[in-house]
């Protein structure tokens, strides 16, 4: 278990400095407060898993203060202390999300004791909420094809869901590189523990390591309260960078010491901290050229790369076609409509420069747009419509002068609204900005 995080109330000083400096020696990450008043601007500004409150406070009492606390942080296991006096409202305090109570005075053993108690239930409540949601995601996870090369892929996942070395997954936008990030946390010995994903290339490089490490409460302007890293909340689970191309410099040189050592600082902040994680990173860049370049650091490169999972595109597995019709026809829950022959077959001509993601909108469109049961080309708007228009050019074309026709079409479909643009092909809109520089593309 991570180290807990206590809040302790109480007005004798004298006996809180007392329990604050034992608890502490004990590994516990403890504040303190000593009127309902100071707990409860810490409560809205902090996250803690347990809280010890005395019921005998100035002004306003511990029973008030357990109230409030249950509204503003309803998970935290609170023990409630008591003098003989008050027995009956600590046992009402139970009644209101009290986890126990102890009578003063009390034995520092006894109390450590209730903590440990207090802590395991936390810990087997977030597991609960953990499978919850895991069962919940697996519901929705599927990796759908029987073509020889997707699953080779499948087979390589399974064989390494287990280890704990960082893996390296590539392919193009699109093709379902989360998918198999995820295949690999479900169907290893973590599958209980956090799956936490972070878009490296949807953040500023201000606040990306903020997010990635955490900071401390003053760290930088707006930092108003104490925040955990992702890889703090990923600890014993599985933490996903897609976008790893687009990561800063600065944030690549704190990733690979975290790496090496699993140890980091939260931002503006001087304790040393560590988790277990494993790392998984995925990108559509070719990595070896971005290291060249002087783009990606190279240690960090070959210490992410240590297996590498390569997700074929769409076009490289055509087979798979009518099975994601047939997947994505079922989960818009349209199973009366079907895709005609003729439709199928400019399908699988297609190239598919947005590969899975763009057949899953091209399906969604045709469900949509199909006046009958029967879907037909000119419903999924494809342009050029008719079959031989489709099959000549495509063929003739580069990917590079495809993508660049598909992006630029998307942005004047749009209105060259870049932020609808890049949703709708699958990337982040400073990715879009980089290809629309890269295509010399301008608005008409």
């Amino acid at each position: 278990m991570t180290t807990a995080k206590l809040l302790i109330v109480d007005d004798e000083k004298d006996l809180l400095q007392l329990l604050v400096k034992r608890l502490k020696r004990k590994g516990y990450d403890v504040e303190h407060a000593d009127s309902a008043e100071e707990a409860l601007s810490l409560l809205t500004n902090n996250y803690y898993d347990i809280g010890v409150f005395d019921i005998r406070l100035p002004k306003k009492d511990g029973i008030s203060l357990l109230k409030e606390t249950k509204i503003i942080q309803p998970d935290m296991q609170i023990i409630m202390l008591t003098g003989h006096g008050t027995i009956e409202t600590a046992i009402e305090a139970m009644k209101y999300g009290a986890f126990d109570y102890l009578t003063k005075p009390y034995n520092l053993s006894e109390l450590e004791l209730i903590i440990q108690k207090a802590r395991e239930n936390k810990s087997l409540k977030d597991k609960n909420e953990s499978m919850r949601k895991l069962i919940k995601q697996q519901n929705q996870f599927h990796i759908v094809g029987e073509s020889s090369k997707l699953q080779e892929v499948v087979q390589l996942t399974k064989r390494i869901a287990d280890s704990e070395v960082p893996v390296l997954i590539e392919g193009e936008s699109g093709t379902g590189k989360e998918l198999f990030a995820k295949a690999l946390h479900y169907w290893s010995n973590r599958r209980e523990e956090p799956f936490v994903a972070l878009n490296s290339g949807a953040i500023s490089e201000t606040l990306l390591e903020s997010e990635l490490f955490g900071h401390a409460k003053g760290a930088f302007t707006g930092a108003n309260q104490e925040k955990k890293g992702l890889v703090e909340v990923a600890d014993g689970g599985t933490l996903f960078l897609d976008e790893l191309g687009e990561m800063p410099q600065a944030v690549q040189v704190k990733l690979l010491r975290f790496l090496e050592s699993g140890e980091f600082r939260r931002v503006g902040d001087i304790r040393q901290r560590r988790v277990k994680v494993r790392v998984v990173a995925a990108t559509n860049r070719q990595m070896e050229k971005e290291v060249e370049e002087g783009n990606f650091r190279e240690d960090l490169y070959y210490r992410l790369n240590v297996v590498k999972l390569y997700v074929p595109p769409l076009r490289e597995r055509i087979e798979d076609i009518p099975v994601l019709i047939r997947f994505f026809i079922e989960k818009a829950k349209k199973t009366e409509k079907i895709f005609s022959d003729n439709t199928i077959k400019q399908l699988e001509s297609y190239p598919f420069p947005g590969n899975v993601r763009e057949l899953q909108h091209l399906i969604e469109r045709g469900l949509l747009l199909s006046k009958g049961n029967i879907v037909e080309v000119e419903d999924l708007l494809l342009s050029p419509i008719s079959s031989g228009e489709i099959e000549k050019p495509l063929t003739l074309k580069t990917l590079e002068e495809l993508e660049m026709e598909h992006i630029e079409k998307a942005l004047h479909t749009l209105s060259w609204n870049k932020t609808k643009a890049a949703e709708a092909l699958g990337i982040s809109v400073r990715n879009l900005y980089r290809k629309i520089e890269q295509y010399n593309l301008t608005e008409r």
